[in-house]
């Protein structure tokens, strides 16, 4: 009876350690998990930076190959990928950049080079890793930490040390990792990595104060300000080192209500510039600032009840606007732009000149995507 009761005992001790253990493991799952996002690179002088970006927590390992010569960097506790499998690169001799699953929760990102590796150098940042590139020596000849002993391959492993020394282990581990498995299953068309938070081409709408100073204009629709709404869309032409030049066209619709001078006869004017400019902007993280110039065209309508009813015409001028773009954090696609214009546009009607343009102060919200990537000239 006694020994039924120890027995009993410890059957209940083993469930509990068993059943502590399982809801242990069902308790944190996804602790630790990181998603790999996505791969850009900038041409720095001589040299080529490549930034990774990946979400959460990670670790990772770099990997020197040869025949043909690669980089290699596993990420572990990637749970996901949804970067590009392939970038296209061709500089400092990098041909491309392949991602992909490469066991398990491993991701591998692979530089293939057409020469040897260059001397490189690792960072971990806060949005995931820097990969600096820099001309001269191979890697191999650095003496950095990066450049691990699995570099060897398995033959190098057995010249070097009497067959009956070499644990089972090592060999099982260096065969694990055969080069096939390098390549991602998934290889898209080539497409060219722009570097994190670039878009090409921006829409948006903005909202603006509009002051005409004219003496003319101002005995009639008084002097106060009144407010413009428009619509833009601006595509960038050429970029380097974070400057951009771009061409950018915009169109506003003002109206403003008034009385004549002659018998207070009530008036309305409306009329819709359209402008077109070219840009030149800095490229930060958070702040984009620019400055511009360009052609305007109005098209104007008067409206009242003395004779001529209503009078239509068109006039041409020029502008200069600054202003900046406020990029928001974690949704780098979209931007709060505020900016200040001012434009010199003339009308002539019966003989009196009138000069429509003035200043304007505006906000709008803009909307970033890329667009037909290579037909953008970068340097």
């Amino acid at each position: 009876m006694k020994r039924n009761i120890v027995r009993f005992a410890t059957i209940l001790s083993l469930i509990g350690f068993l059943g502590a253990g399982a809801l242990s493991a069902v308790a944190s799952p996804g602790q630790g998990s990181s998603t790999l996002k996505g791969v850009g690179f900038l041409k720095i002088g001589t040299g080529l930076e490549v930034t990774v970006r990946i979400d959460g927590e990670f670790q990772y390992q770099p990997l020197v190959l040869s025949n043909p010569p690669r980089l290699v960097i596993d990420i572990t506790n990637a749970q996901k990928i949804e970067s590009q499998a392939y970038y296209d690169v061709n500089e400092l001799g990098l041909k491309g950049i392949r991602t992909g699953r490469f066991s398990g929760s491993v991701a591998r990102i692979v530089f293939d080079f057409s020469e040897s590796v260059p001397v490189y150098e690792i960072t971990k940042t806060g949005t995931g890793l820097s990969v600096k590139f820099s001309p001269g020596a191979q890697a191999a000849q650095t003496g950095k930490a990066e450049v691990p002993v699995e570099t060897k391959t398995v033959q190098d492993v057995a010249k070097e040390t009497p067959p009956v020394k070499v644990p089972e282990k090592v060999e099982a581990k260096a065969e694990a990792k055969p080069p096939a498995k390098e390549a991602p299953a998934r290889e898209p068309a080539p497409e060219r990595a722009e570097p994190e938070g670039f878009y090409n081409t921006t829409v948006g709408f903005t909202v603006s104060s509009y002051q005409i100073p004219d003496a003319n204009f101002k005995d009639v629709y008084g002097n106060e300000a009144q407010m413009v709404y428009g619509l833009n869309l601006s595509r960038t032409l050429l970029r380097a080192q974070g400057f951009q030049v771009d061409a950018s066209g915009e169109i506003r619709f003002y109206s403003k209500s008034g009385v004549s001078t002659l018998d207070q006869t009530p008036t309305k004017f409306s009329m819709t510039p359209i402008s077109l400019a070219g840009r030149l902007l800095y490229q930060t993280k958070y702040i984009i600032p620019f400055v511009g110039a360009g052609a305007d065209w109005y098209s104007y309508k008067e409206e009242s009840t003395l004779a001529p009813a209503t009078i239509t015409g068109n006039a041409s001028g020029w502008h200069y606007q600054a202003g900046v773009y406020f990029v928001v954090p974690t949704l780098d696609f979209l931007r709060v732009k505020l900016y200040y214009k001012f434009t010199k546009v003339k009308a002539l009607e019966n003989g009196i000149s009138v000069d429509l343009g003035g200043n304007e102060y505006g906000i709008g919200l803009s909307f970033g995507f890329n667009f037909l990537k290579e037909a953008i000239i970068s340097f």
